[in-house]
């Protein structure tokens, strides 16, 4: 599996700055790669699909290092709807909320192939290959994870006040990334430009494409704030998500 360092940084919130941090967790995604190539598990699957699931599952690790709240504000809510928790196997004994844990891998590879396009056959939640890779996986995780730096970037989602005028652009670019990049939102990110293409296509049309690019940002800015987000079972509008994750 390629993984290119233009893939990596498309879902890092100061893209397309790098920081050392950026370098140190793309290393590790590369790892991860290749442990997964290595094992012989889920192997037979679209090469995009699996680069989806290898960013997802470093998205995820990145959060947990920055307790960053994306995965903890996903699990909270839906308990708080739903009145069981994620993930749903049936928590081991081992398991501690909010730090790295092996069934979080399992369900979000499952969750990540779910909604991935080029996945056409459905797969069981608890099939087996799951755990199997997510074995593989958690074991490159958790080699260095007491010592892994925390993400810089990804402190911008505790750091910023949502009422406070000095941070209006902060918080635009927390939306703008959380709602197009996030590694929870890559489904809802998908859907959501399946569903605006007929109106892009539409404005590249009428204005060109070297004078679409200002029509085709300001489209994006409207699906952000018309559109609700949807992570898992759980949709809410942006807005609710951004409080829910920075509170």
């Amino acid at each position: 599996m390629e993984l290119s360092v233009k893939q990596y940084m498309q879902q890092q919130p100061g893209y397309p700055n790098v920081s050392d941090t950026d370098k140190y967790y793309y290393v590790v995604a590369v790892h991860v790669a290749r442990a997964w190539d290595k094992c012989g598990v889920l192997v037979n699957i679209d090469e995009r699909a699996r680069v989806r699931v290898v960013l997802a599952l470093i998205g995820y690790y990145q959060d947990i290092v920055a307790d960053a709240g994306l995965w903890r504000t996903f699990t909270s809510l839906h308990e708080a709807q739903y009145g069981q928790p994620l993930p749903h196997y049936g928590r081991a004994e081992e398991y501690v909320d909010y730090e790295l844990n092996l069934d979080d891998l399992r369900y979000l590879i499952w969750y990540t192939l779910d909604y991935s396009p080029e996945v056409t056959d459905a797969l069981d939640p608890h099939d087996g290959s799951l755990l199997q890779l997510a074995r593989e996986v958690f074991a490159v995780l958790d080699y260095d994870y007491e010592h892994a730096p925390v993400p810089v970037e990804l402190t911008m989602l505790t750091g910023v006040d949502l009422d406070d005028e000095n941070d209006r652009q902060a918080t635009y670019d927390l939306a703008h990334w959380f709602y197009w990049r996030s590694y929870l939102m890559q489904g809802n990110a998908h859907a959501a430009t399946t569903e605006a293409m007929p109106q892009a296509h539409d404005i590249i049309a009428r204005c060109g494409e070297s004078d679409a690019a200002p029509l085709l940002h300001d489209l994006n800015d409207r699906i952000m704030a018309t559109r609700p987000a949807t992570m898992g079972p759980i949709s809410l509008p942006l807005a609710q998500w951004l409080k829910e994750i920075t509170k």
